[in-house]
């Protein structure tokens, strides 16, 4: 427990997620580089190596980069800018914005947007549909910098009407934190890899001192379709007009019943004090994404865990993986300086050593699969866990409407199911209509 205690008064000390925290006070220090205005010149540059590529003209304008984290995190994005600055003669300035999305819709209507962006990039295809983003393959192409050297589901998350409109920085998904020193005491010796060893280590571990929630199934609602694709689901059908909720569908919401019935979760659970059960051992398991690693390694000497994706499903053939996404960057449509921002993305992201760095910024596995094997995530005892699984990742679908169905349709009612209110066949029945009325009004929009 002297462990539990220790890793409670640095929550309580509101250490937890500092490290992506959004800009603060501080963070306009983050624009103070945008002062003096330098005089304009330029330097030339030839992206690709051994092939016949358009030579690069770069400016030393400012040139100006907005992200959505200060602290740590916005400085180890400056130290690439910086780095990149100084192989080119170029000028990026590095701007934090915390409210990203509403800094960027007010840049727009107003005409001063930056030149690029660190995003999600499961938001790029709804901003390119709209306009405001510039596409980049042709660009790509001229410089002798091939898409196929880039996670293939990464770049269909980023690609709009046969276009590309952005470069992916890593892959990302959500998965399960396992303190193994919990199922240990359990008698459980591995983190589980389908549902039923799941079920069985959420079950034992609630008999270990201190735990409350074998499997902290907050964010179980909506991880709905990450639960059907490891079950071998379609989340959609193939049109795309219409849910595809099939017998693989209600296997997800029977095995979440099972779950709840079995008493490793509860709707009323809530951790201590506010803190992060799963460090303080609350949880022996919980869901987030693997960006998550960046906060729960500095604590890695006070607990034995874990990562794993979502375990395999019960249905025939089903795989362990999920949904994944990627952060990702991208140009405005009114960008000013479109060809530094397009060599700065072709620079770092299609370069082995870059793509490591940005990794250890943003966490996940790198996109480019040249460093997919390297040491960097083979020997770490987190990340490793996803690399045999890496081919059964898929992205969301890109029909309107679709990234909205887990928040909008199928949480709400998969609550009242985790509630008693509902059986999972009357669940699955409400999830089906309002799902289909869902993507209905969004084509009709």
């Amino acid at each position: 427990m002297k462990k539990h205690e220790k890793l409670m008064a640095g929550l309580l000390a509101g250490s937890l997620l500092l490290s992506l925290a959004g800009c603060g006070s501080t963070g306009g220090e983050s624009s103070a580089a945008a002062g003096d205005a330098a005089d304009p010149s330029s330097t030339t540059t030839e992206s690709g190596e051994g092939n016949a590529a358009v030579p690069v003209t770069l400016t030393d304008e400012e040139v100006v980069f907005w992200g959505p984290w200060d602290g740590d995190v916005g400085d180890q994005i400056t130290a690439i800018i910086d780095s990149y600055n100084a192989e080119k003669g170029t000028n990026i300035t590095y701007v934090c914005q915390a409210d990203l999305v509403n800094a960027y819709q007010a840049a727009s209507l107003a005409g001063d947007v930056p030149d690029i962006m660190l995003w999600d990039a499961n938001e790029v295809r709804r901003y390119a549909k709209m306009g405001q983003l510039q596409p980049i393959d042709e660009g790509l192409a001229a410089h002798g910098i091939d898409t196929a050297d880039f996670n293939d589901q990464s770049i269909a998350e980023l690609t709009y009407e046969g276009h590309l409109y952005g470069l992916p920085m890593n892959i990302d998904i959500w998965g399960i934190y396992v303190n193994m020193d919990i199922l240990n005491s359990a008698g459980i010796e591995e983190a589980p890899g389908t549902w039923d060893e799941l079920k069985e280590a959420a079950i034992a571990a609630m008999d270990v001192e201190g735990v409350k929630a074998g499997l902290n199934m907050k964010m179980a609602p909506t991880l709905f379709n990450s639960f059907l694709v490891a079950n071998g689901g379609q989340p959609l059908s193939d049109d795309g007009l219409t849910v595809n909720l099939d017998d693989r569908a209600l296997e997800v919401l029977n095995f979440y019943k099972e779950l709840i019935d079995a008493g490793v979760y509860s709707t009323q659970y809530a951790a201590s004090n506010g803190s992060d059960g799963f460090l303080t051992g609350e949880e022996a398991m919980t869901f987030w994404p693997t960006s998550m690693l960046r906060t729960y390694r500095n604590y890695g000497s006070e607990m034995n865990f874990t990562f794993v994706p979502i375990p395999a499903g019960r249905a025939s053939g089903a795989k362990a993986g999920g949904v994944q996404t990627s952060f990702s960057l991208m140009i405005p449509a009114r960008a000013e300086h479109p060809e530094v921002a397009l060599d700065f993305m072709e620079t770092t992201l299609h370069d082995d050593d870059y793509s490591l760095q940005w990794c250890e910024v943003l966490g996940g596995l790198s996109a480019l699969k040249s460093i997919q094997n390297d040491e960097q995530f083979t020997s770490d005892p987190y990340l490793k866990n996803v690399l045999a699984d890496l081919e059964n990742l898929k992205i969301r679908s890109d029909v309107p409407g679709f990234v909205n169905l887990e928040g909008t349709c199928y949480g709400p009612e998969i609550e009242k199911m985790f509630e008693g209110r509902q059986t999972p066949e009357q669940t699955l029945e409400v999830m089906t209509t309002e799902g289909n009325k869902l993507l209905e009004q969004y084509r009709n929009t």
